[in-house]
């Protein structure tokens, strides 16, 4: 009963986590005037990645698989049919690294544009 319980308070998070993503895009025209939004939305988007692949992780865990890592979660999560696209995930987790530790200038157009089809994927997990 205790991973029901985990599991639930993980999916809860998880949608809290999704409906701030949506509302953080609501400011997304404001982005173009002042990068301060821009910052409170890919906060969104990376809290919200954060869930999702710690619902999978947790998921898996309880099946008995033993994950150390985000991809390696993303990947238990196709096998176990949560999700469809195993390698449209394992880029938005990319994207999210590329964005975050900037390597290569990811343009604020191009990570939106991750965010908005992350968007559409996690909340088919809900």
């Amino acid at each position: 009963m205790k991973n029901t319980q985990k599991d639930d308070a993980g999916l809860e998070k998880l949608k809290k986590a999704i409906e701030a993503l949506e509302h953080s895009l609501t400011y997304e025209e404001k982005v173009k005037k002042d990068n301060f939004y821009f910052s409170g939305i890919s906060k969104s988007y990376e809290v919200c990645l954060e869930y999702a692949w710690k619902y999978f992780k947790r998921r898996g865990t309880e099946e008995g698989v033993e994950i150390y890592s985000p991809k390696e979660a993303i990947k238990i999560a196709g096998r176990m049919g949560l999700i469809d696209n195993v390698e449209k995930w394992i880029d938005f987790l990319e994207d999210r690294n590329l964005a975050v530790h900037d390597y290569l200038g990811v343009s604020n157009e191009d990570y939106l544009e991750t965010i908005h089809n992350f968007l559409i994927e996690v909340k088919k997990l809900v």
